[in-house]
């Protein structure tokens, strides 16, 4: 009897290493006031860290305010879920959805209104932890203030109100600015990490979208602190992943060789700079970008006949350019400090440093943004003339590359 079990056992291992990984099973379920029958709840996994669509499946309310959706997955996912009403549109919103982690075997239940959907209370899963709940309940009030701002941008567009509307606009472009609830949240997400150091699901998530811009030597003590388990799941496997692709990409480390086809039809490559300073400038619709375009121009005017090169790459100058001419002359924004915001965005356009795009479908530009983990605007990446990489961020590495060059040719005069 001792041989057949032991075969048995033998037997149904084997087996079961031949088979492929089970599928988790999970159920997503909601009661939302003001859903009609036959809305759609659209949910896109996306996968990290660069935020790409993978599988998505539709739900379907069969009745008024409620739905209920079982589901299988490979592996523990990041879900985005959209609504797609079928009378109307969706209520504007700060969010381009509500996003959601659901692990195997998880219960993921949603609870709220329509017109706030997008924050709607999550529980089930990773979301029963009281603390996280405590959280997300503020940062998801905070984003419900921020989201009726828009609300009345909407209505005053709508009303052919452009100057109520241009007002309401800086007051959503300096929400942020000195929002004791916004802080709160802040405090309350910091002190929740600190508290959890083994990590879960919901900080590895955070986690992955920020690290391509956390300091390599943080976002390692952050990885090793993590429970065996933790690194053992699905997203502790991608975060080990991306802290090495990081480490080839740090500061201190040779760049890697890359190319880049230009607006004008020729193509530079790592090795054309060879003996001079490169500045890879990501550049766009951002307000981060208009303010600081003009620091970045300086610095070039400055240091262009001392070795300092500027190549820029945006998604598309031509949908920049349209944007543009569609803004009129004298228009300002006090919220980031332009006085003539049509007059900067002109000369945005008019670099003199020539540009990539990565909207025109080149593999390569795609690439090179991949490969150096261009996560937004206005983004920067300093290439000593060795092809050290000195500095990689956002404005911080701006800031940074403007010290090092000011260090080795002297300063520059503000203008």
């Amino acid at each position: 009897m001792m041989k057949k079990t032991l075969l048995s056992i033998f037997l149904a291992f084997t087996a079961a290493m031949a088979l492929p990984a089970q599928e988790q099973k999970f159920t997503v379920s909601g009661n939302i006031d003001g859903l009609e029958k036959g809305d759609t709840l659209r949910f896109r996994q996306i996968i990290l860290p660069g935020w790409k669509d993978g599988d998505t499946f539709d739900v379907v309310l069969k009745k008024d305010g409620r739905f209920k959706y079982k589901g299988a997955q490979e592996h523990d996912m990041y879900y985005i879920m959209e609504y797609h009403p079928v009378n109307g549109s969706a209520p504007e919103c700060d969010r381009s959805g509500k996003t959601m982690i659901i692990a195997g075997n998880d219960r993921i239940r949603l609870s709220g209104s329509r017109d706030y959907i997008y924050y709607s209370r999550l529980e089930g899963g990773v979301y029963d932890d009281p603390a996280l709940a405590e959280c997300l309940a503020v940062e998801d009030s905070v984003g419900a203030a921020r989201g009726d701002i828009m609300r009345r941008i909407e209505e005053a567009n709508a009303a052919e109100d452009y100057e109520t509307a241009r007002k309401i606009s800086e007051e959503f472009n300096s929400f942020y600015n000195d929002n004791p609830g916004a802080a709160r949240s802040e405090e309350l997400i910091s002190e929740y990490f600190k508290d959890n150091p083994q990590g879960n699901n919901y900080i590895l998530v955070e986690r992955l979208q920020k690290m391509s811009y956390t300091p390599i030597d943080k976002a390692k003590k952050d990885y090793d602190s993590y429970s065996p388990e933790v690194k053992e799941s699905y997203f502790g496997k991608a975060s080990a992943e991306l802290l090495c692709r990081l480490e080839a990409i740090a500061v201190g480390s040779q760049a890697p060789d890359f190319t880049l086809s230009l607006t004008d039809g020729t193509t530079v490559s790592k090795d054309d700079f060879n003996g001079k300073y490169l500045l890879i400038y990501h550049w766009g619709m951002c307000p981060g970008s208009m303010q600081i375009d003009p620091e970045v121009q300086s610095l070039y005017s400055k240091y262009k006949d001392k070795g300092l090169c500027i190549i820029g790459i945006t998604e598309s100058i031509d949908e920049f350019r349209g944007f543009a001419e569609g803004i009129p002359e004298g228009t300002s924004s006090p919220s980031i400090g332009i006085d003539d915001l049509k007059a900067r965005m002109d000369g945005m356009l008019a670099h003199p440093w020539p540009e990539a795009e990565l909207k025109t479908g080149c593999v390569r530009n795609q690439a090179v943004s991949e490969t150096f983990m261009i996560t937004g605007w206005p983004y920067f990446i300093l290439i000593g003339p060795d092809g050290t990489i000195l500095a990689r961020d956002f404005h911080e590495a701006f800031y940074e590359a403007r010290t090092i060059l000011n260090d080795r040719f002297g300063p520059v005069h503000q203008q």
